[in-house]
C-alpha cells in the first residue's frame, strides 16, 4: 500500500493530523491514542509495518 493510501484511510477511519515532523512521519490521534505513521509520498509503506498500524488502528 502506498504511504498516502495508508493516510487516507486514516484519516477516513476519524483520525486526526496532530504533527508532522518534516516529511518522514506524521502523528494522527483518536480518543487520546496516539500512532505515528511513515509518509513517503507515492512511496511503499513496508508490508509489515503497513499491518501493524492498521491493527493499532482498528483496536480501537
Amino acid at each position: 500500500m502506498k504511504s498516502t493510501e495508508l493516510h487516507r484511510k486514516l484519516i477516513k477511519k476519524g483520525w486526526k493530523l496532530i504533527r508532522q515532523d518534516g516529511t518522514s512521519h506524521c502523528a494522527y490521534e483518536k480518543n487520546g491514542k496516539i500512532i505515528i505513521v511513515p509518509y513517503h509520498g507515492a512511496k511503499e509503506v513496508p508490508t509489515g509495518t503497513c499491518k501493524k498500524i492498521l491493527k493499532q488502528v482498528n483496536e480501537l
